[in-house]
């Protein structure tokens, strides 16, 4: 029986550089991604046997193609990464209502399915790490679907990391801060006629929070916040008012004045 390694967003970013901090660690890799050109890279990288599914996880058909590769090959998945996910900047009113929703279904809905899709293959000793952010700690205006989007996989993660005690699985819910990854280049197309978010405390490399993410992975932590600054954040909007979270938020990105006349 193979032991594989499951990372969906592989194609680039995050999920890109847990294929690339894990290789060598696992018989196969699975690695799913928009774009077989993007993942053929991903490929040539590894040395670690990968095969790349080039799937859209808003699609129910998609689970269809995973479900029928796992009850196929009936794997034992040591690790799932959860990286697939997006975001939008903008006024509710800037952000096309397709959008708002296709957040939710990939950030919420294909997560939750692909971990209790893989569950049933997993066994004592497995990892599962599920992307949120910092951003799932406080509401965001301006930013306020993907902020649920990400409170949602925080509370999950950390309920079912409970329930799953039981079968020695372990997951740790990963919260990066600012992240340099094509994130931004998605998040800022939409209808917003000023740039929404221009004050970032701090930039992080992938590298260093996936770094983090496979020490804590390993260590059976419930959560995984790479770098001081957003430990620091985290901290102070769980003790802050929300209301002053968000004006605080508001006042750094100037968005009262931005959005004065409109």
């Amino acid at each position: 029986m193979k032991n594989i390694a499951i990372i969906t967003g592989a194609s680039s970013g995050i999920g890109r550089e847990f294929v690339r901090q894990l290789d060598g660690q696992f018989d196969e890799f699975w690695g799913i991604g928009l774009g077989q050109e993007a993942l053929d890279r991903v490929k040539e990288e590894t040395n670690t046997p990968f095969i790349g599914f080039d799937l859209d996880l808003t699609k129910e058909e998609s689970f269809d193609i995973i479900r029928n590769k796992l009850d196929e090959e009936k794997p034992n998945v040591k690790f799932l990464a959860n990286c697939s996910g997006f975001g939008k900047f903008g006024r509710y009113d800037e952000i096309d209502v397709k959008d708002s929703a296709n957040m939710v279904d990939l950030n919420c809905k294909a997560l939750l399915q692909m971990t209790e899709y893989v569950l049933p293959y997993m066994s004592e000793g497995g990892r599962i790490v599920e992307i949120a952010s910092v951003a799932g700690f406080q509401p965001i205006p301006y930013m306020a679907v993907y902020g649920a989007s990400k409170a949602f996989v925080i509370s999950y993660s950390r309920a079912l990391n409970q329930e799953l005690k039981s079968r020695k699985i372990k997951i740790t819910c990963v919260c990066p801060f600012w992240t340099k990854t094509a994130f931004f280049d998605r998040a800022k197309d939409t209808k917003a006629k000023n740039e929404v978010v221009t004050y970032y405390a701090a930039m992080y490399k992938p590298e260093r929070v996936v770094k983090k993410a496979i020490k804590d992975s390993k260590k059976g932590k419930e959560l995984s916040i790479c770098g001081f600054i957003a430990r620091s954040q985290v901290r102070l909007v769980n003790i802050l008012p929300k209301k002053l979270v968000m004006t605080t938020w508001i006042s750094q990105q100037k968005l009262k004045k931005k959005y004065k006349d409109r």
